[in-house]
């Protein structure tokens, strides 16, 4: 059997797959239909990215949202068709089926997991990479943060790709540091909260500027591009991604680029419960949460808090946050772990009411103008429950 004949034979009894799948509602299909592609051509990966222009986007937070943006701009202004996968699954099977979805289009724009990112890179030779940012899941994870950055950097001993990163995290640049091909985005610095010491060299990253400096000489390189230090996060990743799609040849003037950055997306989805319409922020780790609880405006506030194996079980990350924004509000808090959220509440001062499900904490609230947050899984189950499908126990279906 030749190779081509071996791939599309995969790929034809994957999308099978994915699509019983889907029938039975066991789930999106997508993981499903690249875990049977792999199991019938193990290089099914390498050859689907074979004569195409790929942009790879990873980060702790914002890459599904911004794949999609940055996919939606290559088809605006660099006029060509984009492959990409709308559902997040950003590991080796939902990667390998969604370059086998067709059209196969000379562009794609992939999400990918940080740590398969090194495997990913290796697998497709991507033409940009884009590092949204590097910054903790869970409390008890610090180290991963700096095991990713040092993992980048040994990855990326390279000229032939372009990187586009956010200057201001230390983590990125030292991820950057021996590419040789690098578009670095300034946004005026910020002080990182898990970089108190350098991740090239561990000594105390110098930050009384605004900015930070290291013995070691990290920091020293001027950003290529200086954008506005008021950008927030969703906003900063779009300013990324446009650098990506011009690199890609997309021809956006500074009009259209600050334009498409005032519209940036952000991770919020209306879900109906208790028949109200309520926007719920996505919110995994201690950074998203931060942005999620800026960006609250109404009265009653729903935080759902799962801990299943993609959230990680130790919620004690839940403690890295500063809820102060809260107070004055009605809060209900539900999912699995309901009773850790109210407490690290309580302590801070905030009167919370328990309740069983999303449905049972929107009948509660007082008032129709509601806000949620949902961490990843519980996010998930509310997506899953929209489409009618099973819910997630802690991963992509």
């Amino acid at each position: 059997m030749t190779n081509s004949l071996r791939l599309e034979l995969a790929c034809a009894i994957g999308q099978v797959a994915g699509g019983v799948s889907r029938a039975l509602k066991r789930g999106r299909g997508d993981t499903l239909t690249g875990r049977v592609i792999l199991a019938l051509d193990k290089n099914a990966l390498s050859k689907l990215a074979s004569q195409r222009d790929l942009v790879l986007v990873s980060g702790t937070n914002g890459k599904t949202t911004s794949t999609a943006n940055l996919a939606k701009i290559l088809e605006q202004y660099a006029h060509e068709g984009v492959s990409t996968s709308g559902s997040g699954a950003n590991m080796p099977a939902g990667i390998v089926a969604a370059l086998a979805s067709k059209p196969r289009n000379r562009f794609a724009a992939i999400e990918v997991d940080e740590m398969y990112l090194p495997q990913i890179f290796r697998q497709t030779k991507p033409k940009v990479v884009v590092l949204l940012n590097l910054s903790r899941d869970q409390l008890h994870r610090t180290g991963e943060v700096r095991k990713v950055s040092q993992l980048w950097n040994d990855t990326f001993a390279t000229d032939d790709v372009s990187l586009v990163i956010d200057r201001d995290d230390p983590f990125l640049e030292y991820s950057a540091a021996q590419a040789g091909h690098v578009i670095r985005i300034g946004f005026g610095g910020r002080k990182h909260p898990d970089a108190a010491t350098c991740p090239k060299c561990a000594a105390i990253l110098d930050w009384s500027t605004g900015d930070y400096s290291c013995v070691c000489g990290l920091g020293t390189k001027l950003p290529d591009v200086r954008a506005d230090k008021r950008l927030r996060g969703p906003q900063r990743n779009s300013t990324l991604v446009i650098e990506a799609a011009r690199l890609m040849g997309a021809e956006i003037n500074a009009q259209e680029a600050q334009e498409l950055i005032s519209q940036s997306p952000d991770r919020i989805t209306e879900f109906e419960a208790a028949n109200r319409k309520i926007p719920t922020h996505l919110a995994k780790n201690p950074e998203s949460w931060r942005e999620a609880l800026a960006q609250i405006t109404k009265q009653s506030v729903i935080l759902s808090v799962n801990a299943r194996g993609i959230d990680g079980r130790d919620t004690s990350w839940l403690w890295d946050i500063d809820y102060s924004s809260l107070q004055g509000k009605q809060v209900v808090c539900t999912g699995d772990r309901k009773l850790d959220v109210a407490y690290r509440l309580s302590v801070q001062g905030i009167d919370v009411v328990l309740a069983n499900d999303f449905e049972s904490a929107a009948a509660t609230c007082a008032t129709s103008q509601i806000q949620a947050i949902a961490s990843y899984t519980a996010f998930q189950d509310l997506a899953a429950q929209a489409l009618g499908i099973a819910a997630t126990q802690g991963g992509h279906v």
